[in-house]
């Protein structure tokens, strides 16, 4: 019974710690807009001008 215990705490620590790994990276992928309108700006000098 205790090692069940244990086991189900060791699961709910690793789900909770990748959930968070997971968060962080997305996190850090999005883009901020400075960065879209730079990207904006380059499309429409390659494609406009």
């Amino acid at each position: 019974m205790v090692m069940n215990h244990d086991i189900i705490i060791i699961t709910h620590v690793f789900a909770v710690l990748i959930g968070f790994i997971v968060y962080a990276i997305l996190k850090k992928r999005k883009r901020s807009a400075k960065s879209i309108y730079k990207l904006i700006d380059d499309l429409e000098k390659k494609y406009i001008y």
